[in-house]
């Protein structure tokens, strides 16, 4: 339930950085449709559900980050939340096209307007965001650059900001990627790096579960999710109102 499956590849990776594999690329350049293996066809219900319980967007002029944004589903919701200015970042260059392609046919010229793809390397982000969306990105570097992935991160992240990670997929599995998920695993790189957990919603009802294409039916990998915030920062959001601070599990 944990795997993806692997298409047969047409083209080589033409971008790398640590902790990338080629398989993502691969797979695009196979020409993975909308829905199938690791595509979801659309937002992530995870952030769906999400974007409708908390305003994350309190006042104009804020800034969002996509790190691994495939087809910027999700981008184009943010920018809909109402983010006035939407990063979606992706390494694979046929992962960058299908986005820009999505944003110039998703008949939503005003959100699009508010979404820039690059073709870049995460590591090598400048800059800082008032909120950053992180769903299936960690689970699919390798493991030996997750503590560079939790110190960019943290680098990213404007004062006052808030980073959201959909721990996605919780389940036993060995190897990857995607490899397997977990809220203590997620803490115990963060944590380090000055980010506490604000909010952790790790009983999450089906409905709000990430749910790739070869998932999609009921069952399949859970998902928790959690908020994190700078450990110096208030309670409040970038914005004012109260993004909720009570943890609901660990």
């Amino acid at each position: 339930l944990c795997s993806i499956p692997r298409l047969a590849s047409r083209r080589p990776a033409t971008m790398a950085h640590a902790g990338a594999s080629p398989h993502w690329e691969h797979m695009w350049g196979s020409g993975l449709g909308r829905g199938q293996a690791f595509d979801v066809g659309g937002v992530s219900q995870t952030l769906a559900a999400e974007l409708a319980r908390t305003r994350h967007a309190p006042r104009p002029g804020l800034s969002a980050l996509v790190p691994g944004c495939g087809r910027a589903y999700d981008a184009l919701a943010l920018a809909r939340h109402g983010f006035d200015a939407v990063v979606a970042v992706d390494l694979a260059p046929t992962a960058c096209e299908a986005a820009k392609e999505e944003l110039q046919t998703c008949g939503d010229a005003a959100a699009a307007s508010k979404v820039t793809v690059q073709c870049a390397d995460f590591f090598e982000l400048a800059g800082q965001f008032d909120f950053i969306w992180d769903c299936t990105f960690l689970c699919a570097l390798d493991p030996s650059v997750r503590e560079r992935w939790a110190a960019k991160q943290a680098s990213l992240l404007a004062p006052g900001g808030r980073l959201l990670t959909c721990v996605f997929p919780i389940c036993d599995k060995q190897g990857g990627p995607p490899f397997a998920m977990s809220v203590p695993l997620v803490r115990g790189l963060l944590e380090p790096v000055g980010l506490r957990a604000a909010r952790v919603l790790d009983a999450l009802p089906p409905a709000e579960w990430h749910r790739p294409g070869a998932n999609a039916s009921l069952g399949g990998p859970g998902t928790a999710l959690v908020e994190w915030q700078r450990a110096g920062d208030g309670h409040g959001d970038a914005g004012g109102q109260d993004a909720g601070c009570s943890c609901v599990g660990s």
